[in-house]
């Protein structure tokens, strides 16, 4: 049962604020919650009784995320803990994952806070940097993206998969994504598109690799994947979703595996994957 709602949006999307009045009424009138976070934005728009302390605010029962995709990404990395169900309303572009239009998603949220929704749980993986005993883990849902830096030079890197070697090439950089990640940067880099529906598979596609021969390769999401720069760059950058990243030098190693947590995307009652890839990509 959902007692309390947490919202997330861009912190300078004024735009966003008629949205959350109208969340706000629908919750309040329904005995539900609301939760915002401490944005300025907030303040003289009548919403600031709403605000909540860190503690309140991270433990919903159902996250809204208002924005594109890259808001969602970041409401995801929000509440990954908490391991919640997060409806997105899209404000942005494109939008595989904000499923929900401004123009609708009044006539589903009383649905969605009755407990009346389909939840697709997504693949979570995570990027590890391993250096010298010590390691550091990023956490992403749609990439993680070995580039080069400011340098020109391209970067060796070889690859194993459980173990095994797997290739070595030189190019401008490495994606791993996960089948929500398939309509993403790898997809802009020639990687296949990847249904999430069985989504317990990631993709390997090397950026630009100076060879003809190489090609993005789909593997299962439970492998893991090493990735050891050979180049001696001292500025390599690890990514993760395009909003957190480590530097890196070559010589350490970059693990990537599934980790136990999920996403969790309310789905649309009245569209399905394949509709919404062909609205968003234009096809037929």
């Amino acid at each position: 049962m959902i007692k309390k709602v947490s919202i997330n949006f861009r912190p300078d999307d004024a735009h966003s604020i008629q949205i959350i009045k109208q969340i706000c009424t629908t919750l309040t009138e329904r005995g539900i919650s609301t939760a915002l976070p401490y944005y300025s934005i907030l303040h003289n728009e009548g919403l600031e009784h709403y605000i909540m302390d860190d503690e309140e605010y991270l433990s919903p029962d159902l996250a809204i995320a208002i924005g594109g995709d890259g808001t969602f990404l970041k409401t995801a990395r929000i509440f990954l803990e908490r391991q919640c169900p997060i409806m997105g309303i899209n404000r942005g572009k494109l939008g595989f994952l904000t499923e929900f239009s401004p123009d609708e998603f009044d006539k589903y949220l009383g649905e969605v806070i009755s407990g009346k929704y389909t939840v697709s749980d997504r693949t979570v993986m995570e990027a590890v940097h391993s250096k010298n005993g010590t390691e550091e883990a990023l956490y992403f849902f749609n990439d993680a993206v070995i580039t080069k830096g400011a340098f020109s030079r391209a970067i060796e890197i070889e690859l194993s998969v459980d173990d095994m070697f797997f290739s070595r090439y030189k190019g401008d950089g490495l994606i791993i994504a996960t089948a929500t990640g398939s309509t993403a940067y790898s997809l802009s880099a020639g990687g296949p598109i990847i249904a999430p529906l069985d989504n317990d598979v990631c993709i390997v596609n090397p950026v630009c690799p100076h060879s003809l021969s190489i090609r993005p390769v789909v593997l299962p999401a439970k492998s893991v994947i090493r990735a050891r720069a050979l180049s001696d760059l001292t500025n390599l950058l690890l990514t993760t979703d395009g909003q957190e990243a480590i530097k890196f030098s070559g010589g350490d190693e970059i693990i990537f595996r599934q980790c136990n947590r999920r996403m969790k995307i309310i789905l649309h009652p009245e569209k399905n994957y394949y509709s919404i890839l062909r609205e968003k990509l234009n096809w037929g």
